[in-house]
């Protein structure tokens, strides 16, 4: 079996071009040479045998990078880990990163909670990456967090998940948009413009399923909670809506003849022994509803 050194300063220059997504942001991180990151980055490269970074604008870790990309952030939490054993963080370190994908929704609602709890941690800062609940385990097997609110409830490797409970988007219209398009019931809807998040967004398809509707007509795209809401609340197209926004728009009505859509959150995490990941999973199960 070929043998191989990695040093922790390539894992770092690898992390940092992960998070900064260029040499010369990752060289700045680490208070090094655009040449140093590089350097390390090659030989890292040539020891392993595989290409882990793929250079550009911006510069991503490549499939093969992934894994030693998950290494080098275990690394850095478990060594902190071991720093708080022996009785404190070695001279010249900081607070440790926590990377995290939660989806938009959930940062604008429950997950306020775990960020003001978040506030009071001095070893700790969350590295938030907003992203859709159900892509969010791509984002552990890459390795660029170390936790995520999913939708999956299939660990991904190296974690464990456990379920948080249901969240609840139900369809909203402003009642001046359903007179303006003469929408009497269901079968109308489709012709209504849908307010979306983004193009990952279903929400919309998925209660025209269940009622036996086409897709919804084309409608604005507002990648914000609260942006979404105030579309929807000014009448250009239907939404669906988190219970919370839901009660902060009244003036709103349910869509004719379609349902709301449940969905299951479920929170995923490395298994390795971490205090600061703990308290991460007990600030969530702390702060999500019910």
């Amino acid at each position: 079996m070929k043998q191989f050194f990695i040093s922790p300063e390539q894992l770092a220059a690898l992390a940092a071009i992960d998070d900064e997504g260029s040499f010369e942001g990752a060289a700045y991180e680490l208070g090094v040479s655009t040449s140093a990151v590089s350097q390390r980055i090659r030989t890292l490269e040539a020891s392993l045998g595989r290409i882990l970074v793929r250079r550009g604008t911006p510069s991503t870790v490549t499939p093969d990078g992934a894994p030693v990309l998950r290494h080098a952030r275990q690394q850095a939490l478990l060594a902190a880990e071991l720093a708080d054993e022996l009785g404190g963080v070695p001279a010249g370190t900081g607070p440790v990163p926590l990377a995290v994908a939660v989806n938009a929704d959930s940062l604008a609602t429950w997950f306020r909670g775990v960020l003001v709890a978040a506030g009071a941690w001095t070893d700790t800062f969350l590295q938030v990456v907003a992203d859709d609940e159900g892509h969010a385990v791509e984002r552990l097997r890459s390795g660029a967090v170390m936790a995520a609110v999913a939708t999956d409830p299939t660990p991904a490797p190296g974690c464990r998940a456990e379920r948080l409970g249901v969240v609840r988007y139900s369809p909203r219209v402003h009642p001046d948009l359903l007179a303006r398009h003469d929408v009497r019931g269901p079968a109308d809807v489709p012709r209504l413009p849908a307010v979306r998040f983004d193009t990952k967004d279903g929400l919309q398809d998925l209660a025209l399923e269940a009622a036996g509707q086409p897709r919804a007509g084309r409608g604005p795209a507002v990648p914000s909670p609260d942006g979404f809401a105030a579309a929807v609340r000014a009448g250009l197209g239907w939404g669906m809506l988190l219970d919370p926004q839901v009660a902060d728009a009244p003036e709103l009505v349910p869509v004719p003849g379609l349902a709301p859509v449940e969905r299951e959150l479920f929170w995923q995490r490395w298994t390795i022994g971490s205090h600061r990941l703990d308290r991460l999973t007990d600030a969530v199960r702390e702060a999500f509803p019910g």
